[in-house]
């Protein structure tokens, strides 16, 4: 089965080499880090010291990584840790937030030809990986060398398990090369179990995204901010994350808003940057007086709508507004983490396309926190009733503290089962 996945892989890889060509040679993003995903940016271990390979996708798995990776880094002095991420994103997020670590780089390309050797090079006594991050040549690359392999934080959400299942029997084999499964919810046991993966290797630890740090801007920050964006006693308010496709029913809903609250702002925060150029052309052709933040200077010229060209801004934003919006569920996108904003008690909206929040997002209506939107009727109005009715907004910020201190502990939870693990398998 491994043989004929690779001649597939293989034949795939050929196929699509012209348009990678064009890609590489055309666009500056495809090139970035190249070296990389090849397989030659990845150094060579240095000491005799064991090795903790970690490893996250983006930028969401990146910071659910962080505190276990400090955890394990204290709790195993010993060990080197070496991280990859599978985006630049994720890997220059990793940079800000992971001390100790010793080599940061973008996993490669999951072909035996280059990921093996750089495996060969990291020579890791552990790989644990965040999610739903499965790379078949990874794992067997492990599996053949005896290197046990940890899933924390692990989720299967419905669009990825309706593929999985239809290649069961490949999965089947992936999933025996991990060792020990750390899930967020009952539900992914059972998908995890379904897919192939022994009962006792599975643990029910919850999501570690409700361990967020809570890092809240004081009152001389927030005035600080506002005077740097030009936000006066204006109240905004702020879509996260937001996507192209989604970008229409926003921004109806912004003017739909202004129509009967003339002075509201809204701050947009795209998903990607390099879609900041759509978004202004988009916004700039319906008539809209359009800032651009740099994440740095001072905003110069009045605004109506801020558009933010930074990354690490997200959070930071989140608190300046009375009201988020959390981007890539008006499309079929799967959603962002609505915990974000919610973390620090501003109400909540999303669209229906939640998928890869399902979980959390039934808890967040079930609790009532947050609330769901489909159109753009739907959201102006939900941001209308917060303005005509401030007493919403404190009510929702008392309700939230108390939310997260019930869905707290996943991370220690998750700690204490890899570190007993570690020391199981090092012995």
């Amino acid at each position: 089965m491994t043989i004929l996945y690779n001649i597939l892989l293989h034949a795939l890889l050929l196929l699509l080499a012209p348009v990678w060509g064009l890609l590489l040679l055309f666009n500056p993003r495809y090139r970035k880090g190249l070296s990389e995903r090849l397989g030659l940016g990845a150094s060579r271990k240095r000491s005799q010291s064991p090795t903790l390979w970690i490893h996250a996708s983006s930028l969401g798995e990146v910071k659910v990584s962080a505190p276990i990776c400090e955890a394990l880094s204290q709790s195993f002095p010993d060990y080197e840790v070496v991280f990859t991420a599978s985006t630049p994103v994720g890997k220059k997020q990793a940079r800000e937030m992971l001390k100790g670590v010793r080599s940061m780089s973008l996993l490669p390309l999951d072909i035996p030809e280059v990921v093996c050797p750089v495996a060969r090079r990291f020579q890791p006594g552990f790989l644990l990986v965040a999610e739903t991050e499965f790379w078949p040549n990874l794992f067997f690359c492990m599996n053949r060398r005896n290197i046990p392999v940890a899933l924390f934080n692990g989720r299967i959400s419905d669009r990825s398990f309706k593929r999985y299942r239809l290649f069961r029997f490949f999965f089947r084999r992936v999933l025996s090369c991990v060792n020990l499964f750390c899930v967020q919810t009952e539900r992914d046991a059972a998908r995890f179990q379904e897919l192939g993966a022994a009962k006792e290797r599975i643990h029910v630890t919850g999501n570690v995204k409700f361990d967020a740090p809570y890092a809240p801007l004081t009152h001389s920050e927030k005035e600080g901010l506002r005077a740097t964006l030009r936000i006066t006693g204006d109240p905004a308010w702020v879509a996260g994350s937001a996507h192209p496709e989604e970008l229409a029913t926003l921004a109806e809903a912004h003017q739909g808003l202004r129509n009967a609250h003339p002075n509201v702002k809204w701050i947009v925060i795209p998903r990607h940057l390099y879609d900041v150029e759509k978004f202004r052309s988009f916004l700039e052709d319906r008539g809209a007086r359009v800032a651009l933040w740099d994440g740095k200077t001072p905003v110069s010229e009045p605004w109506d709508i801020l558009l933010v060209n930074a990354l690490g801004q997200l959070i930071r934003l989140y608190q300046l507004g009375f009201a988020a919006f959390v981007g890539g569920s008006l499309a079929p996108i799967g959603g962002h983490n609505p915990l974000e904003p919610l973390r620090y008690g501003i109400p909540t909206f999303f669209g229906p396309r939640m998928e890869n929040f399902r979980e959390i997002r039934d808890i967040i209506l079930r609790e009532g926190v947050g609330r769901e939107v489909s159109t753009a009727g739907e959201l102006a109005s939900a941001l209308e009733e917060l303005l005509e009715h401030p007493e919403k907004e404190r009510e929702m910020k008392e309700s939230c503290l108390r939310f997260f201190e019930r869905y707290q502990g996943a991370t220690r939870r998750s700690i204490q089962i890899l570190e007993a693990w570690i020391r199981e398998h090092a012995s």
